[in-house]
């Protein structure tokens, strides 16, 4: 169990999001000091790709492994951690964020994001990442889901290799191994004051 000395209040168990480290986070002011890279990889690992609808369970942790490697070198942190998010929302559908409203998702998702950020030193929205989601996503359609009379006019071409799903104790294990390969790519984490006057200037 991860220790959180600073919490000197009992978290809200109805704002508070409990992690398989017994570390915590508080979506109302989210700050994830300290949280290991364990969390993220478990629940990354054990949440299904398209909602479970693929023929075999395939994770989010062997998409964003998938995404991390088609990046640029030096964004390969990046392309694990895109989705380190979802290890909090777990993984919003794109259709149901269009049901919800992709701005409104966005804004008030974005401070668990940018905490994430600070603390793993990773960089999002990025548009490299971004194709790179997209070309995962087409890889995926093409491999895991069912044939469907439906228009993915917006995605690029797949990869030439198909897609093996490896199962969530072998993704996470996978997960934590490409993170120590890029983790020295993060940028030193701001402390979280520091953060917030620098976002007033």
């Amino acid at each position: 169990m991860t220790a959180q000395p600073d919490l000197l209040v009992k978290p809200d168990g109805r704002t508070a999001m409990l992690m398989a480290s017994g570390f915590t986070l508080d979506l109302q002011a989210p700050d994830a000091s300290g949280m290991p890279i364990e969390d993220i990889a478990r629940a990354l690992a054990y949440q299904p790709r398209w909602a479970g609808a693929t023929r075999t369970f395939y994770s989010v942790a062997e998409h964003s492994i998938m995404v991390s490697r088609l990046v640029p070198g030096q964004l390969a942190l990046s392309g694990l951690l895109h989705d380190s998010d979802e290890a909090i929302t777990g993984d919003i559908v794109s259709v149901v964020k269009v049901l919800i409203g992709r701005d409104h998702l966005k804004a008030r998702l974005e401070p668990i994001k940018r905490a994430l950020e600070r603390r793993f030193g990773f960089r999002g929205d990025l548009a490299a990442v971004k194709h790179a989601d997209l070309v995962c996503m087409a890889t995926e359609l093409r491999d895991l889901l069912p044939p469907a009379w439906m228009e993915w006019g917006h995605l690029p071409p797949p990869l030439p290799d198909t897609i093996q799903p490896v199962g969530p104790d072998r993704a996470y294990a996978l997960f934590i191994e490409r993170y120590e390969e890029v983790k020295h790519l993060g940028q030193a984490a701001q402390p979280q004051g520091d953060a917030r006057r620098r976002a007033r200037r």
